[in-house]
């Protein structure tokens, strides 16, 4: 087996690749569904092999907190000979090449190549093994640089329609910068404690945003983050009927709960679940990041979920989470 101890520096840094030529400038809009990955492969047979089966066993997998099974990301492929102008725009694209000539993989990544905004990632190997091994060792890096992708895709259509009334009540109260689009409304809004929806006739969305004093680490554990949004949802969140009210489900699927270095800070816990309804049948996904603010030392937590009861619910999530990584913060 040969080392690929290096191919994580690789990826981070921009190529050309070499089988593509030289790049024209293009101000093509990326094309492509939500949550949508276009494999290109050199033949049939590498699609449908072991590479493709690596592929597939990665970004096909489930997505951890939704209540119905639905993949990461939904893969599409083709073959390079028909790799298009079309195809060309699509947003993300991940390139299949082996070319017995090189000693070792070469993992090549590029941003914006023929489409804004788009990632394209190529991994170019001796032989298939090689090819598989350098994929699994840089997989989670290639799902991050995808998914960064579709947050900046999908923050170039809510600039437009961005509600500055809303950011602006946002800012004043937590001291965050928070792009949020237009049909989305403020419900309530409490000392430390702003709700704000968007309901349509088939589905709802909605983020929540809570604050107070951080004291110690402890108030980051698992445990704690779930209890403090269990009251905080159980007081200003209420069901349907009387009596109902909105809690975290710990049953059927445990809160996953974990540090994250790519958010607004090098440090905050990403929280992914499913919200339920005490006395009622609702239940939905939700994504949520807790925070040290740097100048106020406040705790926050930016919590986004979906209600969308018989209709996947993967791309609903995912808007909100560009919404989410939209977070600065104001003076």
């Amino acid at each position: 087996m040969r080392s690929h101890h290096s191919l994580l520096i690789i990826l981070l840094t921009v190529f050309i690749f070499s089988s593509c030529g030289e790049p024209e400038k293009r101000t093509a809009r990326s094309v492509g569904a939500t949550s949508e990955i276009l494999v290109v492969s050199q033949n049939k047979e590498q699609w449908s092999g072991t590479q493709g089966e690596a592929v597939r066993r990665f970004f096909g997998q489930e997505q951890y907190g939704l209540p119905q099974s639905e993949p990461i990301y939904k893969l599409t492929q083709i073959e390079i000979a028909k790799l298009s102008d079309m195809f060309k725009k699509h947003r993300n694209l991940l390139i299949i090449e082996n070319d017995p000539q090189l000693s070792e993989a070469v993992v090549e990544t590029r941003s914006d190549l023929w489409a804004k905004p788009q990632r394209v990632i190529k991994i170019t190997a001796p032989d298939t093994d090689t090819w598989v091994e350098a994929f699994e060792t840089n997989q989670e890096a290639f799902r991050l640089l995808f998914d960064r992708s579709e947050r900046e895709r999908l923050l170039s259509i809510y600039r437009a329609t961005a509600n500055s009334s809303i950011m602006e009540t946002i800012s004043k109260k937590f001291g965050l910068s928070l792009l949020i689009p237009e049909g989305f409304y403020i419900a309530k809004n409490e000392d430390d404690f702003m709700w704000i929806r968007k309901e349509a006739s088939d589905f709802s969305q909605a983020f929540i945003i809570y604050s107070n004093p951080y004291r110690d680490t402890a108030e980051l554990s698992m445990q704690s983050i779930i209890s403090r949004r269990d009251r905080i949802v159980q007081q200003y969140i209420p069901g349907p009927v009387e009596g109902s009210f909105m809690s975290t489900d710990k049953e059927f699927i445990i809160p996953q709960v974990k540090p994250i270095s790519n958010f607004i800070t090098d440090f905050a816990v990403e929280t992914k679940g499913v919200w339920n309804v005490v006395g009622d049948y609702m239940a939905g996904p939700f994504l949520a990041y807790t925070l040290i603010h740097p100048t106020t030392g406040q705790m926050i937590t930016l919590e986004g979920y979906v209600y969308a009861p018989n209709k996947p619910k993967r791309d609903y999530l995912r808007q909100l989470e560009a919404i989410l990584y939209s977070t600065e913060f104001t003076q």
